[in-house]
C-alpha cells in the first residue's frame, strides 16, 4: 500500500550507509541529541550508528523514502504493528554497536528515552496508524522544500486510507508538522537526560 509513492525514491539495504550519514549530519548540526563525547568526530560516528539502526529497522519492517536518488533527505515510516520490536530484533539490526559507543551517560539515555516515549506512544495512539520514525534533511538542502516533498505523498496516501499518523519531535520542528495538520498531544520533559519530546498526532 505504501511502497509505491509517486516521485519518491525508495531506499533499500544498499542505500543505508549513505542515508545514515546524511541523516546523522542533519541531527549533528541541529544538536537535537545528547551526545556522549565532546569530540565532534566521535559524536558524528555515534549519531550515524543510531541513524543506521533506525533505517535498518524501517527498511525491514516499514519503508524509507528519499526525494530522489541523490538522497537529499530521508523519511522513515513504520506501521503501528511494527513499532514495539523485541530486544533481539534491535540487536540484530545493530543496536549493540550504538549502545556501547554511547558511553555511560549515553547508555542511560538510550534506555530511558525509548521506554518513556514508547509508553506515551501506546497511550496516545492505541489504534491503527502510521509512525513517522525519522525525518531528516541534509543541511545542504534544508529550506528548499524537501521535507514537504517527502511528507505530502505519504500523508495523502494515509488520508485515502483513513489512517492517522504519529511522531515525536524536537521543539524546533513544531511549526513544520503543524503546517501538515499534526497537533501536539503531549510535551514530555525528560529532565534527567536534558531532552524534551513533543508528541504529535495527525488525525
Amino acid at each position: 500500500m505504501f511502497n509505491d509513492l509517486d516521485n519518491l525514491f525508495k531506499l533499500d539495504k544498499t542505500n543505508i550507509h549513505l542515508a545514515g550519514k546524511i541523516a546523522a549530519k542533519a541531527y549533528f548540526e541541529a544538536d537535537d541529541l545528547i551526545i556522549p563525547s565532546k569530540d565532534p568526530s566521535k559524536q558524528l560516528r555515534y549519531i550515524t550508528k543510531l541513524m543506521n539502526l533506525t533505517l535498518k529497522i524501517s527498511i525491514k519492517f516499514g519503508v524509507v523514502y528519499a526525494p530522489s536518488k541523490n538522497i537529499e533527505g530521508i523519511a522513515a515510516w513504520l506501521p503501528h504493528d511494527k513499532i514495539n520490536l523485541s530486544i533481539f530484533q534491535y540487536i540484530r539490526h545493530g543496536a549493540l554497536s550504538a549502545f556501547f559507543s554511547a558511553g555511560k551517560e549515553g547508555r542511560k539515555n538510550l534506555l530511558r528515552y525509548p521506554s518513556i516515549v514508547s509508553e506515551k506512544h501506546e497511550q496516545h495512539a492505541n489504534f491503527p496508524h502510521m509512525y513517522l520514525y525519522n525525518l531528516a534533511i541534509d543541511p545542504v538542502y534544508q529550506g528548499k522544500g524537501y521535507a514537504s516533498r517527502l511528507l505530502k505523498p505519504m500523508l495523502a496516501k494515509l488520508d485515502e486510507n483513513n489512517l492517522p499518523c504519529y511522531l515525536e519531535t524536537a521543539e524546533r520542528n513544531l511549526a513544520l508538522y503543524e503546517h501538515f495538520g499534526f497537533e501536539v498531544v503531549e510535551h514530555v520533559a525528560l529532565l534527567e537526560s536534558d531532552m524534551d519530546a513533543w508528541l504529535m498526532l495527525r488525525k
